[in-house]
């Protein structure tokens, strides 16, 4: 596998533009179950991408030679200082490559640069072996599981291992 460090990539804030290319990464049952908790009305929707962007939301594309590559978010947590990074998908044919946890990486970066944010966390939903090792490689660490998501719960905290 690729050592993340290596992967050159650009963050770029996501636009519209990107709906379907982004909406073909969730292209299994799997995948979509995973990328979006536990959801089993595969195929989404043709707007599920459009859905997701709202207020407290800011969702990112990870581009390498300009184009795009993998997709995530920032979920505001005010009440837990704390920003969630959500939705995270890679392109099929760049999986396994590096660039899910260079995106973590780098969204890691956005949410400790906000004020008031004391850590970083994900969930981690479904049984995928190789996401769970994208997170620990970006240096989340397991805290346990949650009632609110049926899965693991990863932080990060602001500060530790930068």
């Amino acid at each position: 596998m690729t050592e993340p460090t290596r992967v050159k990539a650009d963050l770029v804030p996501y636009t519209p533009d990107y709906s379907n290319l982004v909406r073909s990464w969730l292209d299994s049952p799997e995948t979509y179950s995973q990328v979006c908790r536990g959801r089993t009305d595969f195929p989404p929707s043709e707007d599920v991408v459009d859905t997701w962007q709202r207020d407290g939301v800011v969702s990112y594309l990870l581009l390498v030679n300009r184009q795009p590559v993998a997709y995530g978010e920032l979920w505001e947590r005010p009440t837990e200082m704390a920003v969630e990074i959500t939705h995270l998908m890679v392109d099929q044919f760049k999986r396994s490559q590096g660039y899910g946890t260079r995106l973590l990486q780098l969204l890691y970066d956005r949410a400790a640069e906000r004020k008031g944010v004391h850590k970083v966390i994900l969930f981690l939903t479904g049984h995928n072996e190789e996401a769970l090792g994208c997170y620990v490689k970006a240096g989340f660490e397991l805290v346990g599981t949650t009632q609110a998501v049926a899965g693991l719960k990863m932080v990060r905290y602001v500060g530790l291992n930068r």
